[in-house]
């Protein structure tokens, strides 16, 4: 053992020895053993108060953590937000983030409308529901790429066109209850064109002509296939 070593040693043995030393003087009287009890009291009720502080910190950050694993877990059916939210991962914000109050609110309005522009049609809200998530994500705000808008992802060319030829008036996509309707009737004549679902689907992401002419293209499959088994979980 080096001399360094040694040093720190004996140290600590003499402080120990002193303090024992301490100890059984402040016990030799009435006031020593009085005063030495009322230390030792205080100095465990700090330390169980530390402790009780650790403890309940290391609770928080239990609860926090696991309440962080309950929201990102996708529950599976019981919830479609989070199921379908993980079949269709390119949508925009990350939905491994707890939904925020204002999401939840726009969410239950979108489904609102979309529920009602279905039994207007006469479609399965369900299948109104996930076609909408996987094109949008229920989103009125995203504009695609190709200029396709809102819940629906009509394109403007279409709807000025469908707006009057299916509903008998003019509709703004911008607004989510226009969108919504214009797009449901788009499916549903799709649907009683083709008396498929997969195929109606199809049409509405390909286009009835495309379809007749090429049948499904394998994107197209791929868009059918996500949004039925979408249908299947909720």
């Amino acid at each position: 053992m080096s001399s360094k070593k040694m040093t720190v040693l004996n140290g600590a043995l003499l402080g120990a020895a002193a303090t024992a030393l301490s100890v059984k003087g402040a016990l030799a009287t009435p006031l020593g053993s009085s005063a030495l009890v009322s230390q030792l009291k205080h100095t465990l009720e700090e330390k169980k108060g530390v402790a009780l502080v650790q403890s309940s910190r290391l609770l928080n950050q239990t609860e926090a953590r696991l309440l962080g694993a309950a929201v990102r877990i996708p529950p599976g059916a019981a919830s479609s937000v989070s199921t379908m939210a993980t079949a269709q991962p390119e949508l925009g914000r990350d939905q491994t983030d707890p939904p925020r109050p204002t999401d939840i609110h726009r969410r239950a309005l979108a489904r609102r409308i979309l529920r009602e522009a279905a039994l207007r049609h006469h479609l399965d809200p369900k299948l109104v529901l996930a076609l909408s998530f996987w094109e949008s994500g229920w989103d009125q705000s995203l504009v695609s790429q190709t200029g396709a808008v809102g819940l629906m992802q009509v394109e403007p060319s279409t709807a000025q066109e469908a707006g009057p030829a299916l509903l008998g008036r003019p509709v703004d996509i911008d607004d989510p209850y226009d969108n919504a309707d214009v797009g449901s009737a788009i499916l549903r004549q799709d649907l009683d064109a083709f008396n498929s679902a997969s195929m109606g689907l199809a049409a509405y992401y390909q286009g009835a002509s495309s379809l007749r002419t090429y049948g499904m293209l394998p994107d197209t499959q791929r868009y059918v296939e996500g949004i039925l088994s979408l249908v299947a979980r909720m």
